[in-house]
């Protein structure tokens, strides 16, 4: 006897419809092009990844990767935004081990380093989930997601119109 005779044999039958291709524009809203989490985009010729996207119908990625800091926000506009702008929205990222070092002055120089993002291509903040979690202040102490030292960085994204 065959274990495949115990084995539940479908019998719906439905009717079948092939998509060739979306109804509306499709927008690949949370991606990352980098290690860890998105592998090694950048290093490879973004015409690769317009082909990629091309070929599954996706018209605009949204990249997360901003990360910490300028580094790696810069380098994805380098890379992405220069080749092709309409195909790529970037985030940049708030360092949040630079809080240890400013103290009470983080929430102000974040919101700088924001400004500095978005006058370089950013068009939004991507708050990663350490924050909440693990992100402590210069006193050690865990930050709470409405901390009053962060409002200067919620204005600044209010003021440029970029949604965290």
């Amino acid at each position: 006897m065959n274990l495949r005779d115990y084995q539940p044999h479908p019998v719906l039958i439905t009717k079948t419809t092939t998509i060739d291709k979306p109804r509306f524009p499709v927008i690949d809203a949370h991606n990352h092009l980098g290690p860890p989490f998105g592998g090694d985009w950048y290093e490879r010729p973004v015409s690769e990844l317009l082909d990629v996207l091309d070929e599954i119908q996706v018209d605009m990625l949204v990249d997360l990767d901003g990360g910490w800091g300028e580094g790696i926000l810069n380098r994805h506009l380098d890379h992405f935004k220069s080749a092709a702008p309409e195909r790529f929205t970037h985030f940049g990222g708030i360092d949040w081990s630079q809080w240890s070092e400013l103290g009470d002055r983080f929430g102000e120089s974040a919101a700088k380093k924001i400004q500095i993002q978005v006058e370089r291509g950013a068009q939004g903040l991507k708050i990663w989930k350490n924050f909440g979690l693990n992100v402590r202040d210069h006193n050690n102490q865990l930050v709470s997601i409405d901390d009053a030292r962060l409002i200067p960085i919620w204005e600044m994204a209010a003021e440029l119109h970029i949604s965290p």
